[in-house]
């Protein structure tokens, strides 16, 4: 019987006094009593993983949707400024058409400088902010 207790101590890194703690000792059978317990926190570690992996999953699709909603945004002021900005063009140059020339021009050479340029500080600054947020290691290790 104490050979069991060992085995046991060794397999589980749990001793006699852990056992004698959180199991019922007037029990007949000790280890139906322990197996019952086992299943228990098997149980609730598997629950505990599920709902800690729902949560990882809301907290991220809630960082994309602000995000998103941050983007439609920021895109509709610069849309309402660039519009403002070709009227203005177009009042200073007595031509409307030729200030939504301009703007137009004005958003190619925006759209030029994100291709050659800046879409690799974009790609590292995203991969960063990914790796930032996925990040699940604890902060005192």
């Amino acid at each position: 019987m104490v050979y069991r207790w060992k085995f046991l101590t060794l397999l589980f890194g749990v001793t006699i006094h852990h056992i004698q703690l959180f199991m019922d000792i007037n029990t007949d059978q000790p280890l139906k009593a322990l197996k019952t317990q086992i299943l228990e926190y098997i149980e609730l570690k598997t629950e505990l993983a599920r709902l800690s992996a729902a949560e990882y999953v809301a907290k991220m699709v809630s960082y994309l949707f602000a995000a998103v909603v941050g983007i439609i945004i920021i895109a509709l002021v610069f849309l309402s400024l660039f519009i403002a900005l070709s009227f203005f063009i177009g009042q200073w140059m007595h031509s409307y058409g030729l200030g939504f020339l301009i703007s137009t021009g004005i958003y190619l050479l925006m759209l030029w400088y994100f291709i050659a340029i800046g879409w690799r500080q974009v790609q590292s600054f995203m991969i960063k902010k990914i790796i930032e947020q996925t990040d699940i290691t604890p902060n005192n290790e």
